[in-house]
């Protein structure tokens, strides 16, 4: 299948929100949630989530087949070329950095990438739990396609599993977690997030041959764009993670996204160029944006004290985009290379 255009551009502009609440969060403390960038800040993520199986329906879902050894091997590979080797570079880079006593179980789960299901809120790099994440999505990602060529039953009765589980945690464990003081760690869980997984997934599925007309598709971004930005919410993070908000807001998420994948336009030449640049360098953008911050306010912090907020922020956003921008052309594409030629030379 042909790579869509618009979500690249979907996927830059999570990475640009998610990165502008945590420069503005470090910069001037806690943001409300009831602001645009407190809530890209939660739901930046989440969008990656839902773009995430969407993106893995739309590429692999021929390659692996009804799941085919083959398609399972080619996939494992590939995924394994593409998240780990950023994992462990930026994994060093914090270590030699940071200089903090890190245990041997969590220099081997942030290692092995078994983080993700052991200790997903503990890891060497700031925000690397989400990566955990996806690396849990990656086994259910064969389960969901083996489903998919079952009598159509199976599927539904795992995607109202899931919805339950979704559900579950929206209005009942995230409540009992935040009551307790460990909500990150109920947040952070991949069962709380692998629906926003699925939902992608079963947008890919099921739309993939039908044809929208785009004054529709673009309606319905522009409207839940809108309810998005000013749906008012009161309080803290953690009003935005339960209850009919999460709800909302993940409804919201699934819909900006197919509309973004049903439209599949095109920017002009220029601006194509930089969101399409920005939705390839999103992974690493997202990773080395803290440990940049961490390097300017406390190796150069005396030179930027006196600098304005927005200079700060302009600041932060240029480098952290110049040096993903570097890193994903001088060592991800590289090894993504590397992890296509291994996959075919095992294919033969």
């Amino acid at each position: 299948m042909k790579r869509v255009s618009s979500l690249d551009y979907l996927r830059g502009l999570a990475a640009f929100g998610i990165v502008a609440f945590h420069y503005k969060m470090w910069l001037t403390g806690l943001i409300m949630t009831n602001t645009f960038l407190g809530k890209a800040g939660i739901y930046g993520v989440s969008v990656f989530y839902v773009l995430s199986g969407l993106t893995l329906f739309h590429v692999y879902y021929d390659k692996i087949g009804t799941p085919s050894r083959k398609g399972i091997t080619d996939f494992t590979i590939k995924r394994i070329f593409r998240i780990f080797p950023l994992l462990w570079l930026l994994s060093i880079a914090t270590m030699l950095l940071h200089r903090d006593d890190y245990t041997t179980q969590n220099i081997i789960l942030s290692f092995t990438g078994l983080f993700g299901l052991w200790h997903w809120d503990d890891t060497i790099i700031y925000g690397a739990w989400s990566i955990g994440n996806e690396l849990v999505f990656y086994i259910f990602f064969p389960v969901f396609i083996f489903l998919s060529h079952k009598p159509r039953i199976w599927l539904v009765l795992f995607t109202m599993a899931m919805l339950l589980l979704y559900l579950w945690f929206a209005f009942l464990y995230m409540y009992k977690a935040i009551a307790e003081g460990n909500f990150w760690e109920a947040y952070t869980n991949p069962l709380n997030n692998v629906f926003l997984f699925l939902g992608g997934y079963l947008i890919g599925l099921f739309t993939v041959h039908i044809a929208v007309p785009r004054a529709m598709t673009i309606s319905l971004a522009v409207v839940a764009s809108c309810i998005f930005i000013w749906l008012p919410v009161s309080g803290d993070a953690t009003h935005l993670i339960v209850g009919w908000y999460r709800v909302i807001f993940t409804v919201l998420c699934f819909a900006i996204c197919f509309a973004f994948y049903k439209t599949d336009f095109g920017l002009p030449i220029p601006l194509h160029r930089i969101f399409e640049k920005l939705g390839e360098i999103s992974y690493c953008l997202y990773l080395v944006h803290p440990l940049l911050w961490y390097v300017l306010s406390h190796q150069f912090g005396k030179y930027i004290s006196g600098l304005s907020i927005p200079f700060k922020v302009l600041t932060g956003f240029s480098l952290s985009i110049l040096i993903a921008w570097a890193i994903y052309q001088l060592f991800e594409k590289p090894f993504m290379k590397a992890g296509k030629r291994v996959s075919e030379m095992l294919a033969r």
